[in-house]
């Protein structure tokens, strides 16, 4: 999808119609190559969904939490809105009214996208880039066609036939149709996806209810791969559930894996919460001895060259200051694991 957010120039952003049939007329170009590629991908977690319009935040959130590559689309009622048009010639049969052995026929194709709202999905769109451009997301839409008009040249005179509607359209992509907020599995091809799929639409998950959909996307590619690991965490956990997601135990199971999380990230936080106050504690003066002697076991070669340069204890002095600074506002980047996503995750969720 780099190709289209590449090539999207600041005034087309400001007019989120015009990103959505910008981004019609891009894929309309290699929608085929895309569907084959879905086809015939080998991964249980590459799942096509088609959603109402309205609810594309909330799918957008929690797919993402659990599929590898999701192809999102809205169910196709709306208006069709015109993306080109294209022409094509080619010979009809012999004409014996005529006498005419061939005639040349060009036929005017027009093509277009069927949504509820150009400007809503332009605004998911460009909420969504990081996600789209990572890889992990893209919207297909539900394409028409149907011909404008044919014009027939016979004997040096043109003939044209009236315009013609545009089709009813079909789609072969889609695993799973989302109806308020529950997911159906139409195509029983990836049962490893259905039963991660299904309850991660129906849990309850407060660190991104309150996020807006373009800084989820932002933490998302940001914070990859602590996303990656949180993303098979939730694999994991979903698919321990029963199979039987209908059932009366259902919601007492997701709300189990729900308090786990919860647990988890409470936990998750106190130990973040801690270290951003250590790293405070240090930067307000702590005794240059004690911070050596860490750094000196840790990082030996950082107190080595900090101390080449000066020995000064004040806080927000240069030297050996700045040295224990960027080493204690660094190291937890290396010790990061899967709660440190969602963590990131509730925080902006907090703001």
């Amino acid at each position: 999808m780099n190709e289209f957010y590449d090539s999207l120039l600041g005034q087309e952003r400001a007019s989120v119609q015009d990103v959505s049939l910008k981004y019609g007329r891009i894929i309309y170009r290699c929608h085929e190559r895309l569907l084959r590629a879905k086809a015939v991908s080998t991964s249980p977690y590459y799942v096509g969904l088609s959603s109402d319009l309205g609810s594309f935040t909330h799918v957008t959130k929690r797919v993402v939490l659990v599929a590898e590559t999701m192809l999102l689309s809205d169910h196709g009622i709306g208006a069709v809105h015109e993306l080109g048009q294209r022409e094509s010639m080619y010979q009809t049969d012999f004409d014996p009214d005529r006498l005419q052995a061939f005639s040349n026929s060009i036929q005017t194709q027009r093509y277009g996208m069927v949504t509820k709202d150009l400007a809503q999905l332009g605004q998911w769109l460009l909420d969504t880039e990081p996600l789209l451009r990572s890889g992990l997301l893209w919207y297909g839409p539900v394409f028409a066609e149907g011909s404008t008009g044919t014009s027939f040249h016979i004997g040096g005179q043109t003939t044209n036939m009236p315009l013609g509607p545009l089709p009813s359209f079909s789609d072969r992509s889609i695993d799973f149709v989302v109806e308020h907020g529950r997911a159906v599995d139409v195509s029983r091809t990836k049962p490893l996806a259905s039963r991660v799929v299904r309850p991660i639409l129906e849990m309850d998950l407060p660190f991104i209810d309150g996020l807006s959909l373009g800084d989820f996307a932002q933490v998302t590619s940001e914070e990859f791969d602590s996303y990656r690991q949180y993303r098979d965490f939730m694999r994991s956990r979903l698919l321990e559930l029963d199979d039987a997601l209908e059932a009366v135990d259902s919601q007492v199971a997701l709300e189990r894996v729900a308090l786990a999380i919860r647990d988890e990230l409470n936990a998750a936080t106190a130990e973040l919460s801690g270290a951003a106050r250590s790293r405070a504690l240090s930067r307000s003066g702590a005794v240059l001895g004690t911070t050596s002697a860490v750094l000196a076991a840790v990082r030996p070669e950082a107190l080595q060259s900090a101390l080449g340069f000066s020995a000064t204890i004040a806080a927000g002095a240069t030297g050996l200051w700045p040295t224990i600074q960027a080493f204690a506002d660094t190291k937890p980047k290396r010790t990061r694991g899967k709660w440190h996503y969602v963590w990131v995750l509730q925080k902006k969720a907090a703001r």
